[in-house]
């Protein structure tokens, strides 16, 4: 009796086994040959040899066959993602997630233009290579001495038209992939810490070089850069503005004496073009400092159809931005034209910052220095900005920007234009 059904359940076992032998051969054969890419692993799938008497013969034509069968085994890609899940469960160390994308995007943050439906952002004006390494993105830069130097000479122009009664101040912010460990992957980026010595190195003697690198290095076991986004965090714009402070002459406010607050779950720009979900299950936080002193704004812009300068009231820490997607936008609200900020700071000194929109998470640490603070981004304002220096009895001017500005000729184009 027991041998019976001892061979009953050996026939099942065979009759399954062929079974699904069976069943995943006819599946194999019907599915498409034609996917080129696998998603989950990123690379290239081996496609189907060509049959050649010299392939058969030496026995490659196998062996590139019983590669490409692999490659296109029925749900393979389901089962890949399977077996990575699994092998993070049980511990297995696996080797780095990393992609090298083409990129073209805006260094830009919030709407210009408040009465706009949607939250629309400045002209393009990055274009180069990101890094993304595990669940960060990151700009890659390369230096251009003839640029760097054209972007030297364009702020000693401004400097010389400013006249010697306006101090002017020049402050390069470095980008993540500077400060990462892993040489491999920072040597991909050429040295900012170089590239901003040449820059200041070309400078007229009336400039005074503002030093955020060390402050930033010194801290970047910090949280001062996004994970999904190319800007500086408003902690690492702290850090910048140290460096600010001890240029100026400044004694810098503690942070502690500024109000935090945060708004969660941000995927910033760049976060569009990950190949894959890593880093977009990983959103950043966006913290925010409220200054200790009161402020009023009003910003400028120029109607799309007419081209008439208008105006709204604005805030230098716009809290509806943490409910929207661009919660960069947190800071003056994004960019426009021109933001004049009043405080009660009582210094009777007053300072004009021309940036981009890496000087947005910047300038609400300015606050309590200065009682006016006059905000201009040259993709944008159409008017002399000398005049509006000398009309205004401004004392200080501070170039603000990224370190990959020093690339883009047409933001050195406008704020020449700017100087006519």
């Amino acid at each position: 009796m027991n041998k019976n059904k001892n061979n009953r359940l050996s026939f099942i076992n065979i009759f399954v086994f062929l079974t699904i032998i069976y069943v995943f051969t006819v599946l194999n054969f019907l599915s498409p040959k034609d996917k080129t890419i696998s998603e989950v692993e990123n690379r290239a799938l081996t496609q189907k040899p060509v049959f050649s008497i010299d392939n058969f013969l030496s026995g490659n034509y196998f062996r590139e066959f019983e590669g490409f069968f692999a490659d296109h085994f029925f749900n393979r890609e389901t089962l890949a993602q399977a077996s990575k899940e699994l092998s993070s469960l049980k511990g297995i160390k696996r080797s780095e997630d990393v992609h090298l994308v083409d990129f073209e995007g805006q260094n830009a943050g919030g709407s210009e233009n408040p009465e706009s439906e949607s939250e629309g952002v400045a002209e393009v004006t990055t274009k180069g290579n990101l890094l993304i390494l595990n669940d960060t993105v990151m700009e890659i830069y390369k230096f251009n001495a003839d640029k760097s130097k054209a972007y030297a000479d364009m702020i000693s122009q401004v400097s010389e038209k400013l006249g010697s009664d306006i101090k002017v101040y020049s402050l390069l912010a470095p980008v993540q992939i500077e400060f990462l460990n892993n040489t491999k992957y920072k040597n991909l980026s050429d040295s900012q810490n170089d590239a901003i010595k040449f820059v200041n190195s070309k400078f007229s003697d009336e400039i005074i070089p503002v030093d955020a690198y060390e402050p930033i290095r010194e801290h970047i076991d910090e949280y001062l850069y996004y994970r999904t986004d190319h800007h500086w965090t408003a902690l690492g714009a702290y850090y910048g503005y140290t460096g600010f402070a001890k240029a100026a002459g400044l004694d810098a406010i503690p942070l502690e004496k500024y109000e935090e607050d945060e708004a969660p779950n941000f995927l910033g720009h760049i976060a569009t073009v990950n190949p894959t979900e890593k880093v977009n299950k990983n959103p950043d936080d966006v913290i925010y400092y409220k200054p200790p002193v009161k402020t009023d704004m009003t910003v400028y812009y120029y109607d799309k159809e007419t081209g008439e300068k208008k105006s709204y009231i604005g805030k230098v820490i716009d809290k509806s931005y943490a409910k929207r997607d661009q919660k960069y936008g947190v800071f003056l609200g994004g960019d426009f034209a021109l933001g004049v900020i009043e405080t009660n700071a009582g210094t009777n000194k007053k300072i004009m910052v021309i940036k981009d929109s890496y000087g947005n998470a910047f300038i609400p640490f300015l606050t309590p220095h200065y009682s006016e603070i006059y905000v201009v981004d040259p993709r944008h304002y159409k008017e002399n900005i000398i005049d509006l220096a000398k009309e205004n009895n401004i004392d200080e001017v501070l170039f603000l920007n990224y370190i990959l500005t020093t690339n883009f000729e047409s933001f050195m184009g406008s704020v020449l234009s700017l100087t006519k």
